[in-house]
């Protein structure tokens, strides 16, 4: 093993309550000691002191920190769509919060300066980057001076790739994008991370759906298009349970670098969270099987084209209302009340807010935005797998 870099990646980790009384069994603790590196999503910051809680902003305990770096993590991605959720003052007290800083956000060309480690004299670079936003996410557009998280869909990424593949070995780029709670890529999502390995990445490891979601080789290089969660709990007790399908089923890879060698090999591991306390390595045939499903959807392009759509349908109905009931109209008479009824709604503040910020949400979401496209074209007949 004196030749070999290990590197250890989990899902996304967010623990409203105090992380206390979470156990990560023996069999995976062991995993995790067994890499060099530790990679982690903290995908929640902690709460400013005296700063009331705010409706659908996410903040973790204070141990959370400590928590992780107990066991054994030592890399911290911070650019997600939840790293600003308290404001500055909330991605500065999480940022001092961990003995090595978190990476991915700050101000422009901090966002995006890639994590360098060394070991065995090699240098390896880590890039987390994260879908626009509503808010936290740099664009072409953005106040440099600010501070937001890289985003992945910024030109300045693949410059950024190509020059510091000068002066690293391996380069793993670590995005936080997708639709959330579906178990299958977007083409724009493969086509972006396919991307990055043309520029000259390694490897591709994603996060954010909260789900697991498939993996495939592409030049060589890995591609895992989601790891789920390692842990997600935005709730201030224990007793809470999602009914959102697995979110308590996570993905953690572990990449094998030899020193003598340009091959990386890798490793799935399955895990569950039981009740908010307990992670541990998950060996059932059930899940073994289920990732054959999932990665049988990225080899086959008509099994993967039915089940995009089949998966897109409920979303883009439910969550992208404002546009999509304009669509799902059979008639011209059907699409004017449609219409008019957002209109009469709009009347009502809330329902106005309510629109505005659905919209808001789509239009700056390029995958979001491409969800909808998508089934408009199914619609239309005229899906195209790009």
């Amino acid at each position: 093993m004196n030749n070999c870099i290990r590197l250890f990646f989990c899902g996304d980790f967010c623990s409203s309550p105090s992380t206390k009384e979470i156990i990560v069994s023996k069999e995976l603790k062991s995993k995790i000691d067994s890499c060099d590196f530790k990679v982690c999503n903290f995908e929640v910051p902690l709460k400013p002191a005296g700063v009331s809680s705010q409706k659908g902003h996410f903040f973790q305990n204070d141990d959370a920190p400590a928590f992780l770096e107990g066991l054994g993590f030592n890399l911290f991605s911070f650019a997600n769509n939840h790293a600003f959720d308290y404001g500055l003052e909330g991605w500065q007290k999480t940022m001092a919060a961990f003995q090595s800083t978190p990476f991915g956000s700050g101000k422009y060309e901090d966002a995006y300066k890639v994590k360098v480690v060394e070991k065995n004299g090699k240098k390896i670079g880590f890039l987390p980057l994260c879908y626009a936003a509503r808010f936290g996410v740099f664009d072409n557009y953005t106040d440099k001076n600010s501070y937001a998280c890289a985003w992945v869909n910024d030109l300045k990424v693949n410059h950024v790739i190509i020059d510091v593949k000068k002066e690293v070995d391996y380069l793993v780029i670590l995005p936080h994008d997708g639709i959330e709670y579906i178990d299958v890529p977007l083409p724009e999502i493969r086509s972006r991370y396919r991307d990055f390995i043309d520029y000259g990445a390694d490897a591709v490891i994603a996060t954010h759906p909260h789900c697991p979601q498939g993996w495939e080789e592409y030049n060589g290089k890995m591609i895992f298009y989601s790891l789920g969660n390692f842990l997600f709990n935005s709730k201030q007790d224990y007793s809470f349970q999602s009914s959102l399908p697995h979110w308590y089923d996570g993905r953690c890879v572990i990449l094998n670098v030899e020193k003598d060698s340009d091959t990386i090999q890798y490793e799935v591991i399955n895990t569950r969270n039981e009740g908010n306390k307990a992670i541990s390595i998950d060996a059932g045939l059930e899940s073994i099987k289920y990732n054959e499903v999932l990665c049988s959807y990225l080899s086959d392009e008509e099994l993967y084209k039915n089940h995009l759509i089949k998966v897109l349908s409920p979303i883009v109905r439910g969550e992208c209302a404002l546009p999509s009931r304009a669509f799902y109209c059979s008639s011209f008479k059907e699409w004017v009340k449609s219409w008019l009824s957002l209109m009469l709604n709009q009347i009502k503040r809330d329902r106005q807010e309510e629109s505005n910020i659905k919209l808001e949400r789509l239009m700056k979401d390029d995958t979001r935005r491409a969800s909808v496209l998508r089934i408009i074209e199914e619609n239309t007949h005229v899906f195209s797998y790009r």
